[in-house]
């Protein structure tokens, strides 16, 4: 009897798994922002072609990763020192933050990274590097002293 629960609870488990990954999956490609991964296109418009525009390193994050939250704590100590204007884009959400995403995914795509990368993810005139250490040592460079 043990053994049926237990067997039961893992098949719910797995199936409402596979029901979240399916929706989030759709819901990154549904929407106004138009994503072509396979032709390498993606337009992006207004508020983010602002962030194209300008010559800020961008960091892009998710709220949920640990290593995205060692960056943020070390931009937000090291503010006032950092020769480079650094903002922030938080990609968790693929309804409400879609235009970072699409930001993000066209950043990675300029870099080469293909569908090989993750956050923290930060772009800086036309070169990506991931992970905490990566970027702490990048932005230590740029600090004044």
């Amino acid at each position: 009897m043990k053994n049926t629960k237990f067997w039961t609870l893992i098949i719910l488990i797995i199936f409402l798994f596979g029901s979240f990954g399916a929706y989030f999956i759709s819901s990154l490609t549904s929407g106004t922002t138009d994503l072509q991964l396979e032709n390498k296109e993606i337009e992006i418009t207004s508020p983010t072609q602002e962030e194209e525009d300008d010559e800020s390193v961008l960091v892009f994050y998710s709220s949920t990763c640990p290593h995205c939250e060692i960056v943020k704590k070390y931009l937000k100590d090291n503010a006032e020192n950092l020769t480079l204007t650094v903002k922030t884009l938080k990609i968790d959400d693929p309804k409400t933050d879609k235009d970072n995403l699409a930001l993000a995914l066209k950043k990675a795509q300029e870099c080469n990274l293909g569908e090989n990368w993750g956050v923290p993810l930060m772009y800086y005139a036309g070169d990506c590097l991931m992970g905490d250490q990566p970027i702490i040592d990048y932005l230590n460079q740029k600090k004044s002293n």
